[in-house]
């Protein structure tokens, strides 16, 4: 009995911060769907008028390309995403694998990045994509944030738990090491996909660097058209900037999809370990 009333216990509590957490989301989905007066009438729920109008807005164009915007955020976020995890996969194989002189100094070097906060780095980036001739270009904060201190943790924490025997087999078949870093992908494939799919979500609500690279509407990433067009007028209809965020999560909610598995999978690996 006293087991049946904690899970019950337990299970309210869930509901209620499922509520609680899921509520700003429906919050603003049905804003996209109502006049400013409704939105700053935070008494009023649900929409007196269910109408497309501010998707249409939204989608013609009329304050800021939305779909250019957009795609320049799947474009930054995925590369991101995608060359992060290689990179840091690699970095993690040779520390995670090898013993070598400095190993602990580059450990301590991961841990640096990961507790320097970006603003303190954000001037040197900004001069540094300048003198690369890639200021207002998307590559321009690609670039930086192909580069993961935390990734290079993480994957070094995954490589160390590898076997290996299974590395010293490839050996001496006559693998080259970069062969064998190859052949440990699928072994570690769960975490590849979360890792990459964490670091998608963190790039694409990245501000700081896009805010300084990224200058004109046809380069913006998402979030900083939607802030400049919050922080242009209170005039405009914030309707349109809820039909906007709410636009701007498929793309999350697509790829969490996709990686949710993986990610499941990695979790239970990771807590095993």
């Amino acid at each position: 009995m006293n087991r049946k009333l904690a899970s019950i216990g337990v299970g309210c509590l869930l509901a209620i911060a499922t509520i609680i957490f899921l509520y700003p989301l429906f919050w603003m989905i049905l804003g996209s769907f109502k006049s400013n007066a409704e939105i700053f009438n935070t008494l009023i729920f649900w929409p007196r008028e269910w109408t497309g109008q501010y998707y249409e807005i939204l989608l013609s164009n009329e304050f800021f390309p939305y779909l250019t915007s957009l795609a320049n955020s799947i474009t930054v976020s995925l590369s991101q995403g995608v060359g992060a995890t290689l990179l840091a996969a690699m970095a993690g194989f040779v520390i995670g694998s090898y013993r070598f002189r400095g190993r602990i100094g580059l450990l301590a070097l991961g841990i640096l990045v990961v507790l320097i906060p970006a603003q303190m780095v954000a001037l040197p980036l900004f001069m540094w994509v300048n003198t690369l001739g890639l200021f207002d270009n998307v590559f321009g904060v690609i670039l930086p944030g192909l580069v993961s201190g935390l990734g290079l943790l993480f994957f070094a924490r995954v490589y160390s738990q590898l076997p290996s025997d299974l590395l010293d087999v490839a050996r001496t078949e006559g693998a080259s090491e970069f062969r064998i870093f190859l052949l440990t992908l699928p072994l570690v494939k769960p975490f590849l996909i979360a890792f990459g799919f964490a670091h998608f979500v963190l790039s694409w609500h990245a501000h700081i660097i896009p805010m300084l690279v990224l200058n004109s509407e046809e380069t913006r990433t998402l979030p900083i058209s939607l802030a400049a067009l919050y922080g242009s007028s209170l005039n405009s209809p914030q309707a349109v900037l809820m039909a906007g965020s709410a636009l701007g999560m498929l793309p999350l909610i697509a790829v969490f999809a996709f990686a949710y598995p993986q990610l499941k999978s990695a979790l239970q690996e990771f807590v095993s370990q």
